[in-house]
Order: C-alpha cells, then sequence, then structure tokens
C-alpha cells in the first residue's frame, strides 16, 4: 500500500510539472522543495526507463513519452482525488472541486461572473476555470481533465451528456459609418455579399456559419478568418471587413461606440450554446446536478437571456 501511493504521489508531481511547465512552480503549488520534487521525477524515469521531460531554460517540455503518459493518467488520476475527497464529505455534500470550462469568446463575457456565482453560491467548493477551444474541451471532457465546459455546437459525442443553455442570434459587427449605416438589420443575402471576418474552423460558431451557407447554396464573401472572437472585432474596427459573431459578443464594443451591429434576419440565423457533462461522474449524482444547474443559470445570466431556453 505504501509504494502503491508513492506511485501516486509521484504521478500527481508529475501532471502538476506537465501542467505548469516549470518544476519551480509546481514545487510551489504542491509545497515540496524543488530539489525533492526533481528527484521524484528522476526515480519516474528511472522506474519506467523513459525520459519524459526536456530540460530547457524556459522550462520543462514533455517529451513525446511524457506526452503519451500524461494524456493517460491526467484524468483517472483527478477522478481518483475527487472520489476520496468527496467520499470522506459525502454526507455534508458540501465540498467539492470542479473544472469548468469555456471557449476564449465565453469566457471575455463569461468567466468573471461565473467565478463571482459560484463563488457565492457554493462558498464550500473549489472551481477552477479553463479556457480552451471547442475541440480541446471535448477531449478534456472525454478524458476527465473537465468536470463541465460550455460549448458553442454539440459534442456529437457518446460519453458526454449536454443541455441547451441558451440559443443566440447571429450579427454582423463593422464601422458604424459603413456600408450598413442606414439598416437596422441585414438579411442573410445582403450579409453574404458583405466583406465578412469569420471564425476559424476550430470554433463551434464556424459550424452554424458553415450550415448556414450550405443551406442558402450561395457564395459568400470570407475575407478574413479569425481565430478569436476578440481577433475579429479587432479587425472589424480596423475597417477590415464585418465580423460574424452572436451580438453579446460584442457587447464592449456597442457600449463604448467603436462598433454598430446589425442582426442577420430574412431569415434569422442562430448557434446553440450548450453545457456538457462527462458521464459517469465520480461526484454524487445530486451534487452534479445542482452545480449544472447553477452553471447554466449564471450563464443565461451572463448573456443577458434570464428564462430558461
Amino acid at each position: 500500500m505504501t509504494e502503491a501511493r508513492l506511485e501516486i504521489r509521484r504521478l500527481s508531481y508529475f501532471v502538476r510539472i506537465a501542467e505548469d511547465g516549470s518544476l519551480t512552480k509546481a514545487a510551489g503549488m504542491v509545497r515540496v522543495a524543488q530539489s525533492a520534487l526533481s528527484r521524484q521525477m528522476r526515480l519516474l524515469e528511472e522506474e519506467l526507463g523513459v525520459t519524459l521531460f526536456s530540460r530547457t531554460a524556459h522550462g520543462m517540455r514533455l517529451t513525446d513519452e511524457g506526452e503519451y503518459l500524461h494524456s493517460a493518467v491526467a484524468g483517472p488520476l483527478r477522478e481518483m482525488e475527487l472520489a476520496l475527497q468527496n467520499i470522506r464529505t459525502l454526507p455534508a455534500l458540501v465540498e467539492a472541486n470542479f473544472a469548468v470550462g469555456m471557449p476564449p469568446s465565453l469566457a471575455d463575457i463569461l468567466a468573471r461572473p461565473m467565478a463571482v456565482g459560484l463563488a457565492h453560491a457554493f462558498p464550500h467548493m473549489k472551481f477552477r476555470l479553463i479556457e480552451g477551444p471547442t475541440g480541446g474541451l471535448i477531449d478534456w471532457l472525454n478524458r476527465g481533465m473537465v468536470d463541465f465546459a460550455l460549448l458553442e455546437e454539440t459534442s456529437r459525442n457518446d460519453q458526454i451528456q449536454e443541455r441547451k443553455v441558451v440559443s443566440l442570434p447571429l450579427a454582423l459587427a463593422g464601422l458604424r459609418n459603413g456600408q450598413l449605416a442606414d439598416r437596422q438589420g441585414v438579411s442573410l443575402k445582403d450579409a453574404m455579399k458583405l466583406p465578412l471576418i469569420v471564425p476559424s474552423h476550430h470554433m463551434g460558431i464556424r459550424g452554424a456559419v458553415n450550415d448556414v451557407v450550405r443551406r442558402a447554396n450561395a457564395k459568400v464573401n470570407i475575407c478574413f478568418e479569425a481565430d478569436a472572437s476578440r481577433l475579429a472585432r479587432d479587425l472589424a474596427r480596423e475597417g477590415m471587413g464585418y465580423a460574424v459573431l452572436p451580438q453579446c459578443y460584442f457587447r464592449q464594443e456597442l457600449t463604448d461606440g467603436s462598433l454598430g451591429c446589425w442582426p442577420i434576419v430574412d431569415p434569422p440565423v442562430r448557434i446553440e450554446i450548450f453545457l456538457a457533462a462527462r458521464k459517469g461522474h465520480q461526484t454524487s449524482r445530486r451534487q452534479v446536478s445542482v452545480v449544472e444547474e447553477a452553471i447554466a443559470r449564471i450563464a443565461r445570466e451572463g448573456i443577458g437571456v434570464r428564462e430558461s431556453p
């Protein structure tokens, strides 16, 4: 049993270093002397017969073998830590540790209210907010690295359960004195003729845009693809075209007047925001359900929608 605990501890140290990318930072997080942590990693490497890290001037980088080990053990270790933690506090159903992921575009408007809302609703729980692309969030859910994720499209994964949180209308944003200055809205047909700044393919919103174009069977004038909604908004402010995003993503620009916004109408175009969670979570189902409801509520309120979809 002692040897098993030692192996688990070494693997936990390994995951910490891998995710921090720094021996110094990891040592501070786990409260172990840097020399002792380095020795534990050397022992782990000797036992496995492989090199797990490349030591560089910029920190610790995983080797191919290290990448494989991290992908294999990070999820199970987290599940085990959750199970051990929650079984001790099961009668009270108050202590837990959850990781919540969201794409950067949603994090821009939801990260702060989500952190504040969850801390207020569950003062005895610990939460970690993580940003990542839609595909990465789905992968992290599968591997147990996050417990919940807000997605800009469905996961299409049988191992993940999800629910629709809200439906968001798409709009164009651009310079207020541009081609759409006198419009209240823009038809889909007219929108496709404009120079458009669209999300790149790894962003969930792009799937909705592609579906609309495919149904319309029309050519679309894409002038730029942006990897982040922030970049799309910046390009629109520079007059490079019209950014295609949910209207709520332009909240700051609409407030400061740096961009105008025109909803797409005739027909209106919407994307769905989903809240996804892993099936078979080790935490009490009651706890998971209560936290899930809170995340959905805070997300709707943060976006500006009070009612359930």
